[in-house]
């Protein structure tokens, strides 16, 4: 059985590597500016067409909960 199809090329796998210039890293705590509050330690890193620089943050108040926002939306928590 041919196994080549199983390999991740080098192009694709940097699709989900942390953007080089990003606001947060992983570990970061960080929380909502506004709205309902949310605040906790960035865990991952998306990106769409709408949301160039998004941040998955899990709870602190709910370890395992994790919301999804973009950078615009959070601020640093000291």
């Amino acid at each position: 059985m041919d196994q080549s199809g199983n390999e991740v090329s080098f192009p694709v796998a940097r699709q989900f590597a942390l953007p080089v210039h990003a606001t947060f890293a992983l570990g970061d705590h960080v929380r909502k500016k506004s709205g309902a509050a949310w605040q906790g330690q960035v865990v991952g890193w998306y990106c769409t067409k709408l949301t160039p620089e998004g941040y998955a943050v899990e709870s602190e108040s709910h370890p395992g909960s994790v919301q999804i926002y973009p950078v615009a939306a959070l601020e640093r928590v000291a």
